[in-house]
C-alpha cells in the first residue's frame, strides 16, 4: 500500500504543475524502472532470489529505497552522469555495458523494405554476393511473393485457404547478429537503468514544458499546422509520452503481438494459471475469458492477444517486417499442458482498430481444437464438443451447431461500442434478480467478430454456448490513472463477463487483472486484491482525499462515481465487495471520520455528488447487499434528506426515478423530514414534466402501471379474440344460409 501510486488533483489546461507535483512524478517515473532492472540483474548473477519482489519489505529496502535515493541525487544535481557511474549503478563492467548498446542498435535496426534495401546497399554488399544484374535469375535471397500452396498446414495437418504470403530467408540483412533471449533480456536491463538515469532530468524539463506546450500545440493546430507525433497513454508507465501537446499515434496491429508483447504474455499466461491452481486444489482452468481493450492493445503492443494465443498453445509466426501473418501450433510436448479454451470480447474501438488480430484469434482456436496426437488434455476440444451439444439442445440443426460451436469472438450488436448495461445496473428499480442484467449483456454483446465473412452476425445462443466451461475471466489495466473502483467500464465489461458465466455456467469465475502499468514487473492480480488496494490507497487514504479536496466540481463528483462504480461491482461480483468497504464509505464520507470536512467541501463544490452518494449506499442496503444497521440507515437518510431539502433534488436516476428508494429513505427517517423529502422530489418531478410536455422522467410511472397495464392488455386481448371469435361464427352462419337458400 505504502508504494501504491496515486493520482492527485485534476489537470486544468495551460496551468503549469507544482514543483512538488513535478518531482513527485519524477519518481514515479523513474524509480521502479531502475529498482526492478536492478533485481532482475542481480537474479542473473544469483545475488537475488526468485521471488524477492514478493517480499515487499525486503525489495523496497534493498532496491526501491536506494533508487530512490538515486534518483533525489540526480534531480538535485549531485551526481553526473557519465559512462563510468552507470556502470557502478549497475553494477557491470564497460565491455558489458557496450555489449548492451550494440545489441540495442542491432535490434532497433531498420525493419521496412526500403530500409533493408539501403542497409544492403550501404553494407557494401556487391553483385556477385548476391544481388542481381540486370536479366539475372531470381535469386534465392529476393523475396518472393505469390500464393502459399493448398498443401501448405498449420502444423496440425490442417490445410490454410491460400493467400499472398512472402518468404524471406535470415540472410536478408549481411552483417546483422543473432542474439539469444538471454543476450537481449540482459541488454533490455542495461539499457532501461541507463536510459533512466541519464533521462531524470529530462522528465523534469519535459513536465515542467507541458502545460504550455500543450496550450500552444492546441492553437497551432486550430490554425492549420502541423503537430508532431508521440506515443500516448500513461506518462508513468510510459515516459516517451512526455512532454504532452503532440499528436497520439496508435500502433501498427498486424505486428501485434510484438517479441516483447509475446514474451509477457507468456508469463502471464503462466501466471494466471498458477494462481489459478492455487486456488483449486492444483486444477488448471478449462476456458479463460479475456477482454480486449483498445488502449492496452496500443500501449502494450498486444500483450492480451499474446496471453489468448499462448493459453490455445498457438505462436505467432512473422514476415520479415515483423508482422504476425501466420501461427503454428506449438506442440503438446513444449507447451507442457493442455490447451486451455478462451472466450473473448472485444470493445467497439479494439474492433474497428484491429480486426485480422480477431481473426487470428478465431484461427487459433480452430487450430487447437483440431491439434491431434497431444499428450495433454485438449480443452479447447473438448469445449467445442459441449458447445456443439449445448446449441443443439437449444434448437439449432446438427450443422450449424458445428459451426457455431468455435465462435469465440463476440461484441457489441449493431456495431455498438458498449454492453448498454450500465444505466439498468444503476437503476436497482429496474431488476430484481441481477440474472435480468446477464440476459441484457449477452443479448448487447453477442455478436460475431471473429471471421471476415460472418463479421458482426448474431447467432442466437452463440455465446452463451461459448461460455460454458468458463472458470475464470481476465480484464487488463495499463494506467495509473484508473482503477477496477474509478472507471465504471471495468465493472461493465470484466463484471459483464462474469454475471454472463456465472449465469451460464451457475458457478462464480475467478477474476484477475492483468496489471500492465510496470513495465517492468507486469504481473496478474486477483480482482478482489485490485479492489482493496485501490480503497484502501484512494477514497480511504486521508492524504488522497485531501489532495482531492483541492479540485472543484468535477472533483467532487469523481468520489460519487467511485461510490456508484462500488454498487456496479456489488451486483456483478457481490464476493468482491464486502460489508467493511461499505462500512469505511459510511465512517469517512457520512461520519467522517478524518475530520477533514468532507460535507463541508461537498456542499460548497458539489451537493449533488453526495446526494448520489447517499442516495447509492441506501439503494445497497435497500436490495440487501449490504447489511447496514439502523443506525446507519438512519444517519444517511437524514443526511440525504437535509441536503434534498437545502439544495433541492440533483435528480439523478438515484436520487429522484427510483420510487422503491425514495420510499425506503423516507421510512428511515423522521416524519415532517420524510414529509419535506418528498415534497421536494415531487415538485422538481412536476415541474420537469410541465417543463417537457410529460416527456422526461416518466420512466417511475410506466413501471408504477406495469401491473395495471398488463391486466388492462390481458383484458383487451380477451375482448378482441371474443370479438373475432364471434364475428366468425356470425360469417359461417350466413355463408351457410345463403347456401341453403
Amino acid at each position: 500500500l505504502a508504494n501504491e501510486k496515486v493520482t492527485g488533483t485534476l489537470y486544468t489546461m495551460g496551468e503549469p504543475y507544482a514543483e512538488e507535483r513535478i518531482r513527485s512524478s519524477v519518481y514515479a517515473m523513474s524509480t521502479e524502472p531502475i529498482a526492478y532492472s536492478l533485481l532482475a540483474l542481480d537474479k542473473r548473477r544469483g545475488k537475488a532470489s526468485a521471488d524477492l519482489e514478493k517480499h515487499k519489505s525486503l525489495f523496497t529496502r534493498r532496491y526501491l529505497t536506494p533508487a530512490r535515493e538515486l534518483v533525489t541525487q540526480l534531480l538535485n544535481g549531485s551526481v553526473q552522469i557519465s559512462d563510468a557511474s552507470v556502470c557502478a549503478v549497475a553494477g557491470i563492467t564497460a565491455e558489458e555495458l557496450a555489449k548492451a548498446r550494440e545489441i540495442e542498435r542491432s535490434l532497433s535496426a531498420p525493419q521496412d523494405m526500403m530500409a533493408r534495401m539501403k542497409a544492403i546497399q550501404a553494407s557494401g554488399m556487391k553483385h556477385p554476393a548476391g544481388i542481381p544484374k540486370s536479366g539475372a535469375k531470381h535469386p534465392s535471397w529476393i523475396p518472393k511473393i505469390g500464393k502459399r500452396p493448398e498443401s501448405a498446414g498449420l502444423g496440425n495437418g490442417e490445410k490454410t485457404p491460400e493467400r499472398p504470403v512472402t518468404e524471406m530467408p535470415a540472410m536478408m540483412m549481411p552483417g546483422v547478429k543473432e542474439y539469444t533471449k538471454e543476450e537481449k533480456e540482459f541488454a533490455r536491463l542495461i539499457m532501461e537503468i541507463e536510459r533512466t538515469v541519464r533521462n531524470v532530468g529530462n522528465y523534469r524539463s519535459a513536465l515542467e514544458r507541458s502545460p504550455e506546450t500543450e496550450f500552444a500545440s492546441i492553437l497551432n493546430a486550430m490554425a492549420g499546422g502541423y503537430t508532431t507525433p508521440s506515443p500516448g497513454g500513461d506518462p508513468i508507465a510510459n515516459p516517451n509520452t512526455v512532454p504532452t501537446g503532440r499528436n497520439l499515434y496508435a500502433v501498427n496491429a498486424e505486428a501485434t503481438p510484438s517479441e516483447t508483447a509475446w514474451e509477457r504474455g507468456k508469463e502471464l499466461a503462466e501466471n494466471t494459471i498458477a494462481m489459478y491452481r492455487e486456488r483449486h486444489n492444483d486444477s488448471i482452468p478449462r476456458k479463460v475469458s479475456y477482454t480486449l481493450w483498445s488502449g492496452e492493445f496500443v500501449e502494450t503492443e498486444g500483450a492480451t492477444i499474446a496471453q489468448i494465443l499462448y493459453m490455445l498453445g498457438v505462436e505467432p509466426i512473422r514476415d520479415v517486417f515483423g508482422r504476425v501473418t501466420d501461427i503454428r501450433l506449438i506442440p503438446s510436448v513444449q507447451l507442457g499442458r493442455p490447451r486451455i479454451d478462451v472466450v473473448v470480447q472485444t470493445s467497439g474501438q479494439l474492433r474497428d482498430l484491429a480486426a485480422s488480430r480477431l481473426f487470428l484469434i478465431s484461427r487459433a482456436v480452430e487450430m487447437a481444437a483440431a491439434a491431434k496426437e497431444d499428450e495433454y488434455e485438449n480443452f479447447v476440444a473438448q469445449s467445442v464438443v459441449d458447445a456443439e451439444r449445448t446449441l443443439i439442445d437449444k434448437g439449432l440443426s446438427p450443422k450449424e451447431a458445428r459451426k457455431v460451436s468455435t465462435y469465440r469472438v463476440f461484441g457489441g450488436v449493431n456495431g455498438n461500442y458498449g454492453t448498454g448495461i450500465t444505466d439498468m445496473v444503476q437503476s436497482g428499480d429496474r431488476w430484481e434478480n441481477s440474472a435480468e442484467i446477464a440476459d441484457i449483456y449477452m443479448q448487447n454483446m453477442g455478436a460475431y467478430y471473429g471471421s471476415e465473412k460472418a463479421w458482426e452476425q448474431v447467432r442466437q445462443f452463440a455465446l452463451e454456448a461459448a461460455l460454458t466451461n468458463t472458470d475464470a475471466v481476465v480484464q487488463p489495466r495499463q494506467s495509473n490513472m484508473w482503477g477496477a473502483l474509478s472507471l465504471d467500464h471495468v465493472y461493465e465489461f470484466m463484471g459483464g463477463m462474469n454475471l454472463a458465466v456465472r449465469n451460464v455456467t451457475g458457478k462464480e469465475p475467478d477474476a484477475y487483472l492483468s496489471d500492465y502499468r510496470n513495465r517492468n514487473n507486469m504481473r496478474m492480480q486477483e480482482l478482489k486484491e485490485a479492489i482493496g488496494v485501490e480503497s484502501r490507497t484512494t477514497i480511504f487514504n486521508p492524504a488522497y482525499i485531501r489532495e482531492k479536496m483541492k479540485g472543484g466540481a468535477s472533483t467532487a463528483g469523481g468520489f460519487a462515481e467511485i461510490v456508484q462504480n462500488t454498487y456496479g461491482w456489488n451486483v456483478m461480483k457481490p464476493e468482491a465487495i464486502d460489508d467493511e468497504l461499505w462500512d469505511e464509505i459510511y465512517d469517512v464520507y457520512v461520519q467522517d471520520k478524518f475530520d477533514l470536512g468532507v460535507q463541508g467541501y461537498f456542499e460548497r463544490q458539489n451537493p449533488a455528488a453526495l446526494q448520489e452518494m447517499t442516495a447509492v449506499m441506501m439503494e445497497t442496503a435497500r436490495k440487501g447487499m449490504w447489511n447496514a444497521s439502523a443506525e446507519q440507515l438512519k444517519a444517511i437518510a437524514e443526511l440525504h434528506t437535509k441536503l434534498v431539502d437545502k439544495y433541492k433534488p440533483s435528480c439523478s436516476g438515484a436520487v429522484c426515478n427510483n420510487a422503491k428508494l425514495r420510499e425506503f429513505i423516507a421510512s428511515k427517517t423522521a416524519p415532517d423530514a420524510a414529509r419535506r423529502y418528498e415534497r421536494q422530489i415531487r415538485d422538481v418531478r412536476e415541474a420537469s414534466l410541465t417543463e417537457n410536455k410529460g416527456t422526461v422522467l416518466k420512466k417511475e410511472e410506466m413501471n408504477a402501471s406495469d401491473k395495471t397495464r398488463t391486466i388492462v392488455s390481458n383484458t383487451a386481448v380477451a375482448v378482441l379474440v371474443l370479438v373475432a371469435i364471434t364475428a366468425l361464427v356470425w360469417t359461417v352462419r350466413r355463408h351457410r344460409k345463403k347456401m341453403e337458400e
